[in-house]
């Protein structure tokens, strides 16, 4: 099993350490909702709706980042992206102002979430189609343990001050930007790369966007264009989209309903770091498993794990009810995300890849600009009960979408 990861690119690996501590920073997203509430006594409202911010600025920067990496260079974009959110969080940690917050949030999410289709459509250069998933799979231990510290520690900072956290944020993404500076070369394909394989790698059949030119001679509109003829390509997205309002959901309105429990940041923290560990733990041999398996097949059963696993969150009364069920879901979470960022990158033509890898992040994003709002509202208005159990049901909403697409979504050459 360990031979399939280690015989990956040394970019690959590279990507995966500079994520890793990336991500063992990553302290602002999962505890701002708690930040704002807790330390500067701003309402639920707010803090969801800044949530919504993040998202507005993330969903701009999935389009922005797949753009420009497809144009400049994937390292370049992640060099802009890393550095510059550094410089953000720097000033972010003293403001006050709810409008000068929610303008340093903007701002953050547009530079910081540039680097996601850039950084993936690195991984999907140096690989094969038959790499992928497990490329994808190493990325998202590298992500998940970083996110498993984040976690931990993130939570018993926050008890002493939350300036740590925007410190500990910068920091650790400035060193992933100087590590990819020196360490790791432009994965931009070549024009002789690009005529040879632009009628192989356009998906469904269909053909290039612009035939013998270079990925960063395809113009915005000619991309778009193709991207949106591509039926199986939207629908795969917006069922990603209805799965990641349930993921949401565990940054913005579930450690606010764990505070009306009677259960604290730091408790918050620890939960959320058994999401991180199983995943570091599990996701190579699952990754490894589920491969051997129909694709379509396998992502449909992680929706609807995923979604059963949120509405348990309903039933649940105390720290060790509320980790039985995170450990749940991650079980869905493990089986589905490598797989779909391999499907991505199949269905993508490699003049398009980072553009493609950039509306599907988007999906993600336009998540938390609609998802942490919306889930607020529901959690205001309603309560818990009734927001666990609609996340249940868009589970196997999304579940039924990916059923549909099944046989659509193995990978190249290998039919139905």
């Amino acid at each position: 099993m360990l031979k399939q990861y280690l015989s990956l690119s040394r970019t690959v690996h590279l990507l995966c350490v500079g994520a890793l501590i990336n991500r063992a920073g990553a302290f602002l997203v999962p505890f701002l909702t708690l930040y704002l509430r807790e330390s500067l006594g701003l309402s639920v409202g707010f803090a969801t709706s800044a949530m919504g911010v993040y998202g507005l600025g993330a969903l701009a920067a999935s389009l922005i980042g797949g753009h420009l990496a497809d144009r400049i260079g994937r390292k370049a974009v992640m060099l802009i992206s890393l550095f510059g959110a550094a410089a953000v969080l720097v000033v972010f940690g003293i403001l006050s102002h709810p409008w000068a917050i929610l303008a340093a949030i903007l701002a953050f999410s547009l530079l910081s979430e540039m680097y996601r289709p850039a950084a993936s459509a690195m991984v999907a250069d140096v690989t094969e189609s038959t790499q992928r998933a497990h490329a994808f799979g190493l990325m998202y231990v590298a992500i998940n343990l970083g996110f498993a510290v984040a976690a931990a520690v993130g939570g018993t900072l926050a008890e002493v001050s939350y300036q740590w956290l925007f410190w500990g944020d910068a920091l650790t993404a400035a060193i992933f930007g100087v590590l990819i500076l020196i360490w790791i070369a432009e994965t931009l394909p070549s024009r002789r790369e690009e005529a040879a394989s632009a009628s192989d790698d356009a998906p469904n059949g269909a053909t290039s966007p612009e035939d013998d030119v270079r990925p960063d001679d395809v113009s915005l509109g000619a991309a778009a264009k193709y991207i949106l003829t591509d039926g199986v390509f939207l629908v795969f997205c917006g069922a990603i989209f209805v799965l990641a309002l349930i993921y949401m959901q565990s940054f913005s309105t579930f450690p606010i309903y764990l505070g009306e429990k009677g259960i604290g940041a730091q408790e918050y923290g620890l939960i959320m770091a058994l999401n991180g560990a199983m995943i570091v733990l599990l996701q190579l041999p699952i990754t490894s498993l589920i491969t051997r398996f129909h694709r379509g097949w396998a992502i449909t059963l992680s929706a609807m794990i995923t979604g059963a696993g949120f509405a348990l969150f309903g039933l649940a009364t105390s720290p060790l009810h509320f980790a039985a069920a995170v450990a749940v879901w991650t079980v869905g979470e493990m089986m589905g995300s490598p797989l779909s960022s391999a499907i991505v990158s199949d269905l993508a033509p490699q003049q398009l890849r980072a553009r493609y890898m950039g509306v599907f992040t988007m999906s993600f994003s336009s998540s938390m600009m609609v998802g942490a709002p919306l889930g607020g509202l529901i959690l205001r208005e309603l309560g818990g009960g009734y927001l666990w159990a609609i996340c249940g049901g868009l589970g196997l909403a999304a579940a039924l979408a990916f059923g549909v697409l099944r046989n659509r979504l193995v990978p190249p050459g290998k039919g139905a």
